[in-house]
């Protein structure tokens, strides 16, 4: 399984209905998180601590502006590393001002197969173009994996989800419009390296899916403050368990936030 595809995708179960992403959107403040925001995370498999993830967010000079840059990547590490290598990066490059994306990356290395795609967003024209798979009609709201993340959490998620509610999103990966659906369960106190933290939880809803049949199957854990950032994930799957937990974090915003202050009492 690919790990970052993991990282991404446990991001975008948190996003609310594609009809909230209006033209007002536009207009809010982002109030959940700050360039140069870094997120450290270990993952494991079963027993092995294999893999490690990061999710990074920068600015970088465009023309006359700027654009927020925001990576994801992961790799194996350690004596899984050795014997297999993984190293997955994903890119997007988003409008400061709306959060919507204007060009993404995704670069994949595992073991002997790579993968790699550049997406170009063009929403006054009404389409989107894959360098692998050209032009699609798309509309201009449409969001790329790893975007879709801060675009969630600067305008869409909210400490007031309901138990049981289901979030809907579309976004455009690996070529093709990609549909995702989650259930808030509910609020958790979540034990992680800077004690335990108040987290809401989610499940996802993947229909007709050959390896997620049941909800418990795929669980996230994001903290229940103005950040909300993720802090735990566990998959099952027939094989084994994939763990990812945050290790370490830098330049979160809201400086009253679930990490930030368990870390300054340990």
């Amino acid at each position: 399984m690919r790990i970052v595809v993991v990282i991404c995708l446990f991001n975008i179960l948190l996003f609310q209905n594609i009809a909230a992403q209006d033209k007002d959107s536009a207009i809010l403040l982002n109030t959940a998180f700050l360039s140069d925001e870094q997120l450290s995370y270990r993952v494991g498999y079963g027993l092995i601590k294999g893999g490690e993830a990061s999710l990074v967010i920068n600015t970088v000079p465009v023309g006359d502006s700027q654009l927020f840059h925001i990576t994801a990547m992961a790799k194996t590490t350690g004596v899984v590393g050795s014997m297999v290598t993984i190293k997955d990066i994903y890119e997007s490059y988003v409008d400061i001002a709306t959060g919507y994306p204007i060009k993404s990356i995704r670069n994949i290395r595992e073991h002997n197969y790579t993968s790699y795609d550049e997406v170009l967003f063009f929403r006054d024209q009404g389409f989107l173009r894959s360098i692998n798979s050209g032009d699609h009609p798309a509309p201009n709201n449409v969001l790329d994996i790893l975007s879709a993340f801060y675009f969630a959490r600067r305008y869409l998620f909210s400490n007031e989800v309901k138990k049981d509610e289901i979030i809907t999103l579309y976004t455009f990966f690996d070529d093709q419009f990609f549909p995702i659906k989650i259930k808030f369960k509910e609020f958790e106190m979540v034990e992680t390296k800077f004690g335990k933290v108040k987290c809401l939880k989610f499940v996802p809803l993947l229909e007709d899916n050959k390896v997620f049949k049941e909800e418990d199957q795929f669980q996230v854990w994001v903290t229940a403050d103005k950040n909300f950032i993720p802090v735990k994930i566990r998959v099952k799957l027939p094989i084994g368990s994939l763990k990812c937990d945050i290790i370490d974090f830098k330049g979160i915003k809201d400086e009253n936030g679930e990490l930030n202050r368990k870390s300054k009492t340990n």
